[in-house]
């Protein structure tokens, strides 16, 4: 009997390290998010139904986007399949709750992507779970999350000298640009302007070699 009940805790013991130890869900970096994301905004919950969607999915939530970052500007509802039936997922919507989400299409409506992994509560105007450079959780301001987006959406709009000294185009004349002390090659088709001449010797005071 005793050696039957020290089978069962090992059993047990084995099951719940197996458990601990499987892999589930994968969390995306926020950069694979952005990229991988069709609509990207700042939502409110307005409405949640429980369904059964061809038996993947629970809940279907309806929010309202409060600012779009990337996708359809023009959307004034949008509607969230939810509560997947993926193992380990756990993307369900609170009626109340605002939220950073990332979408991707799912049939004619929307799912998160990365599931709960692809949905973070703001509270205040602080997004709560966000994701470092290690790609664990940290509370980040919304405006620091909007940009960082932005800035993995469209990597070339901070200029490499700041945003608050942007390096500046060439300017023909101006001594200070690096471009005025080189030499345009000629081009088949176009005429350069003409340099103005600077003054020289007069021929009568030139020093004989």
């Amino acid at each position: 009997m005793k050696k039957l009940a020290l089978i069962n805790i090992i059993l047990v013991a084995a099951s719940m390290s197996f458990s601990q130890n499987r892999a589930c869900l994968r969390v995306m970096p926020i950069e694979e998010l952005a990229r991988g994301a069709t609509f990207i905004g700042r939502v409110k919950v307005v409405k949640v139904e429980n369904i059964n969607y061809r038996g993947a999915y629970g809940q279907i939530a309806t929010v309202v986007p409060t600012e779009v970052i990337d996708g359809d500007s023009k959307l004034k509802k949008v509607n969230i399949l939810s509560k997947s039936n993926v193992q380990c997922a756990e993307d369900a919507y609170v009626v109340g709750q605002e939220m950073l989400v990332f979408l991707v299409p799912a049939d004619s409506l929307f799912r998160t992507l990365n599931f709960q992994y692809g949905q973070f509560l703001i509270a205040g105007n602080v997004v709560r779970g966000w994701r470092d450079k290690a790609n664990k959780p940290v509370d980040r301001l919304y405006a620091d999350a909007q940009k960082e987006i932005e800035c993995v959406l469209n990597p070339n709009q901070s200029p490499p000298g700041g945003e608050n000294n942007p390096p500046r185009a060439p300017v023909a004349g101006d001594p200070t640009s690096p471009a005025s002390s080189q030499v345009l090659p000629a081009q088949p088709g176009v005429v350069l302007p003409t340099p103005t001449p600077s003054a020289s010797p007069s021929p009568k005071h030139k020093t004989p070699n």
